[in-house]
């Protein structure tokens, strides 16, 4: 994939296709696959014992209803705690055989301890892949990942005034949210001749993290958005049909 000023923006499929099926399941990033979603998200946490997986929360009382954190169950007792017929949080490794090669991935990475970047960044190296993206929150996370790889990092940035240290960094791709990502904004971050991804829904739109409207994602679009993390890649692709030809990323 690459990137130049005649290509769509890419469809990121936020915690895979979410919209149909449970959030960092082997169902929604099969969906999401079989949808052509350029690039599939994943969050990564680890467990106590070292294994990383796949979950949005620091703990298990939203998904199933239960009280332990990530980081202080082990794998074989957090493999146990099943949601819908399948693992509440699934291992990093069934992410890998579920996809294939070529797709691309974003990991959010939500537990940015060192140990857990050092982990995930051999995790990465050793799978072979050419496409994985490292999502992270804080500069120092951004350099630590950088002086270990050099797959594109996306900065899911606490505050909108990190760009230049975040690019700095090393950083890649700027990901601003919706709310932040204002025409003035991002034609100016276009016209940097850096990239932005923009996460729909959330915050003052009324809408759940990754819901859109279709005209405002084809405002953004027009405005320079390279890419938009969605729950529904499907509905996403259609809104933005006809704008242009070959994906962002």
């Amino acid at each position: 994939m690459h990137s130049s000023t005649t290509t769509r923006p890419a469809i990121v499929a936020h915690r895979g296709f979410s919209a149909a099926h449970r959030e960092n399941s082997p169902d929604a990033w099969r969906a999401a696959h079989e949808a052509g979603a350029d690039v599939i998200e994943a969050d990564i946490r680890m467990t106590c014992d070292g294994t990383l997986v796949c979950c949005h929360d620091a703990d298990l009382r939203r998904l199933a209803g239960r009280h332990e954190t990530i980081a202080d169950i082990d794998a074989a007792d957090l493999a146990a705690v099943t949601v819908e017929g399948s693992a509440a949080a699934p291992p990093l490794a069934l992410l890998f055989s579920v996809l294939p090669a070529a797709q691309a991935i974003l990991f959010d990475v939500k537990d940015e301890r060192p140990e857990v970047l050092d982990r995930l960044a051999a995790a990465a190296s050793a799978s072979g892949r050419d496409t994985l993206f490292f999502g992270l929150h804080d500069i120092a996370s951004v350099r630590h990942v950088r002086a270990r790889t050099s797959a594109t990092i996306l900065g899911l940035l606490k505050e909108p005034d990190e760009e230049e240290a975040f690019f700095a960094a090393g950083g890649t791709i700027l990901r601003l949210w919706e709310c932040d990502a204002i025409p003035e904004r991002l034609r100016a971050v276009k016209g940097r001749n850096r990239r932005v991804w923009v996460t729909t829904g959330h915050h003052q739109t009324g809408r759940d993290v990754g819901d859109f409207a279709p005209e405002v994602l084809r405002r953004m679009a027009a405005d320079g958005a390279a890419g938009f993390l969605v729950n529904d890649p499907v509905a996403a692709r259609e809104a933005l049909a006809g704008l242009h030809s070959e994906p962002s990323a």
